[in-house]
């Protein structure tokens, strides 16, 4: 979307669709992008919806004739709404990112875009080393700012509308804010109804849909809504990644379970032997907007992602985001106690404990510390100075208040690079806990009735009882992954401590001799603080990545194109 006549679009890639706006053109490019549109005129006034959505003519048309100002609907997807009107245009962006919007600008012109690096080409940006900064030294830690990774594109902060007058002035308002709390039983219906909406959704859009199924409560209850709209022309298959050495045990005879009684679901196994261990295929990352989690198991999603492209899969789904929604943190146990709930905290911070195998007093003197947590010492003090002298957050600090949304942010923006990972494989790949109706259908659980250390994800099992095999509805964990990462790291050490010499080093913010010590540690089997260690190797791997595929170069045409439908 640009704010002059004077358009500008990337190349080579041509538009799958576009419209004319009163500030510009609005399109979308790529094969794998989540590209369902529906427009609508009211006189001067122009409403579309882009993204993965089954909104049809008369509900967008429905919410331009009351005031649509105050933002859209909580309608079924993820997606992004724009409106266009006689003073300008407005964009509304989601609450949680899972479709960031990013803007920039470039000889009078305000161009928005769903990836931050194609507009990095448009204005030729280089990658902002404080925003890696930012990330090396709390890589769990960044709230939503209207920082990007790359200088000079700016990023939408979630849950806010981007207005863009005719004569090219913009600002940043918020439009969005969290549901008020309701009884049990309400909070579940609408839970269930909001899951239901959002796998319709992507059946809908599928003409062959998959879904992960690891036998946990978040993929199994996908798989089992989408069952319900299995025919012979929309075919589902449900992928469950194992062990080559093990055909049963844990998730395996979870997933098996689950589909007893399902026949038309083709359950296809995916057996992960030592070239599909972590750290393995890093030289396949491709080019993101940021560092992808998938980065360090790249070799086991790439293998996976070829075979689900093979076999005819339109369209993906998985059970990312649903952890953050559902679980509760020991964190929470301290706004328990801010909100007056005293016993329930105290409760909870006995379960913690119990569960650490600790002291609930060692529990709370390391809630107390949350957020104060030393530097990593294989940071380069050029690195620290860096990320101290981060800007002030702007629009963001309108978010302060909302503790639950902060987590999902990050998980939003992150699950939208891992989306750009499997669409470099020919994967589109969804994640419908993570749609606006879902969260906001999760936030309406009070606090009473989210999880705790006693009660594992109540709200999805109470909502899905009479879906949920009694062994899935029953189940607690799922296998874990660390053996695997330490395995992993033993078998590509060498390759590994190889590249700490590279794109981080060169920029001066790592030591690699002190991360290299870190991954022998590792390798060996000891307790590894992964989290503080892997983003390092994801970073360094999507610089090299950036660094090596530069983003599409972009031309300007003279004149408005006519719109294409």
């Amino acid at each position: 979307m640009v704010a002059t006549t004077d358009t500008p679009r990337p190349r080579p890639l041509s538009p799958t669709w576009s419209r004319t706006f009163p500030t510009g053109e609005l399109w979308s490019v790529g094969s794998c992008t989540r590209t369902a549109v529906t427009v609508v005129e009211i006189g001067p006034v122009v409403g579309s919806v882009l993204g993965s959505h089954t909104v049809t003519e008369d509900r967008l048309r429905a919410w331009l004739s009351g005031d649509w100002r105050a933002g859209p609907p909580a309608w079924p997807g993820t997606y992004t709404v724009v409106v266009g009107h006689p003073g300008g245009a407005v964009v509304f962006t989601d609450p949680v990112h899972a479709l960031p919007i990013h803007y920039c600008e470039t000889e009078g012109s305000l161009v928005w875009a769903s990836s931050s690096r194609a507009l990095s080409g448009l204005i030729g940006a280089q990658v902002d080393m404080a925003w890696v900064s930012d990330l090396l030294t709390d890589p769990a830690g960044p709230q939503p700012t209207p920082r990007s990774p790359f200088r000079g594109v700016r990023t939408v902060v979630p849950g806010h509308r981007l207005n863009v007058r005719r004569e090219g002035s913009t600002t940043i308002g918020r439009w969005w804010t969290a549901p008020e709390s309701a009884p049990r039983a309400r909070a579940t219906r609408l839970f269930r109804k909001a899951l239901e909406d959002a796998v319709s959704v992507r059946s809908a859009q599928a003409a062959h849909l998959s879904c992960d199924l690891s036998g946990g409560l978040d993929s199994t209850t996908l798989c089992l809504l989408a069952s319900d709209q299995v025919t012979v022309n929309r075919p589902l298959t449900a992928w469950t990644v194992h062990p080559e050495s093990r055909s049963r045990g844990a998730d395996l005879d979870h997933a098996r379970a689950a589909l007893r009684g399902h026949p038309d679901v083709s359950h296809t196994l995916l057996p992960l032997g030592e070239a599909e261990l972590p750290y393995g295929g890093l030289a396949r990352v491709p080019a993101t907007d940021e560092p992808a989690p998938s980065t360090i198991t790249a070799a086991r999603h790439v293998f996976a992602y070829e075979r689900i492209r093979t076999t005819g899969s339109t369209l993906h789904m998985t059970g990312d985001g649903g952890d953050a929604l559902l679980m509760q943190s020991p964190e929470f146990t301290l706004r328990l106690a801010a909100r007056g709930s005293v016993l329930r905290a105290l409760r909870d911070l006995h379960g913690w404990a119990k569960l650490d195998r600790t002291s609930p007093v060692r529990v709370l003197r390391r809630l107390a510390q949350s957020g104060h947590e030393p530097c990593p010492h294989w940071l380069t003090q050029k690195a620290r100075d860096m990320a101290l002298s981060k800007p002030a957050r702007g629009p963001g600090d309108l978010l302060h208040g909302d503790a639950e949304l902060l987590s999902l942010c990050g998980i939003g923006r992150t699950a939208h690079a891992d989306a750009q990972f499997a669409s470099a494989f020919g994967v589109r790949l969804e994640s419908p806990f993570l749609d606006r109706a879902v969260v906001e259908a999760a936030l309406t659980f009070r606090v009473g009735d989210r999880g705790s250390p006693w009660s594992y994800k109540p709200q999805l099992v109470e909502a899905m009882r009479d879906l949920l095999p009694e062994v899935i509805a029953q189940r607690r964990t799922k296998g874990g992954t660390d053996a695997d990462h330490h395995l992993g790291l033993r078998a590509h050490l060498g390759e590994v401590s190889a590249l700490l010499d590279g794109w981080l080093a060169g920029h001066g913010l790592i030591d690699p001799q002190a991360i290299r010590a870190e991954l022998r540690a590792a390798a060996t089997g000891r307790e590894t603080p992964w989290g503080l260690l892997e983003p390092v190797i994801s970073a360094e791997m999507w610089g090299r990545a950036v660094k090596a595929n530069p983003p599409p170069s972009w031309v300007r045409s003279s004149t408005r194109r006519k719109a294409e439908r």
